[in-house]
Parts: structure tokens; C-alpha cells; sequence
């Protein structure tokens, strides 16, 4: 029963996470605010994300293919750095780097792909 539920919740940040991304990247934000707040959603769905994903890891230890586990971590990491940078860029008073949020969707899509594809 955890295993699943942690499962659902891994996936709704990774959802969250990459449609957070989409939205930035098609440059749909009006106000400053409105980025803000999305950078803060985009960090912290990537930052519970990658928690959820060790829970998981930890959970499951004996039934998980190593190498494409480890993959997916590194990736998770760097999806949660970027969205960190991305965040506190987007929290000065410069308009944030939109490279940030361009490596984060295409980090997100690629782990999105290992998971789903292998």
C-alpha cells in the first residue's frame, strides 16, 4: 500500500513538474509574481520528487534495476538544482535565465523517458 502510494505521488511531481516547466519555456507568464510563484512550484515538485524517488529506491532495494535507478537519480538531482538556480533567479529583481527552465523540462523528459521506455 505505501509502495503505491508513494508511486502516485512520485509521478504527480514529476507531472507537475514537467507542466510547470511547458508553461515557463512557452513564455505564457505575465507578471513577475505569476513567475515567482511558478518557479517555487517547479523546486519544490522537484525537491519532493526526488525524496519520493529514494523512499522508493529504499522500499523497493531488492526488486529495482540498479543501473537505470541510478540514471534516474542523477537526473532527479540535477532537475532539482536547476530548479533551485531557476528559482533564485526568478526571485531577483533581474528577469530569471529561461536556459534554467529549458534544462530542467528537457532533464524532466529525458528521467520521464527512462522510467516509462526501459
Amino acid at each position: 500500500m505505501l509502495n503505491e502510494v508513494l508511486y502516485i505521488l512520485h509521478v504527480l511531481g514529476m507531472a507537475t513538474i514537467i507542466i510547470t516547466a511547458l508553461y515557463i519555456v512557452a513564455g505564457n507568464i505575465a507578471s513577475n509574481d505569476t513567475r515567482k510563484t511558478l518557479s517555487m512550484v517547479m523546486m519544490s515538485a522537484a525537491h519532493f520528487q526526488l525524496l519520493t524517488g529514494f523512499a522508493l529506491f529504499f522500499l523497493l532495494l531488492s526488486e529495482v534495476n540498479h543501473m537505470k535507478v541510478g540514471i534516474k537519480m542523477l537526473l532527479a538531482i540535477e532537475v532539482a538544482v536547476i530548479a533551485t538556480l531557476y528559482r533564485r533567479s526568478a526571485a531577483g529583481k533581474d528577469a530569471p535565465k529561461q536556459i534554467y527552465a529549458t534544462v530542467t523540462l528537457i532533464s524532466a523528459l529525458t528521467a520521464t523517458a527512462i522510467a516509462f521506455l526501459l
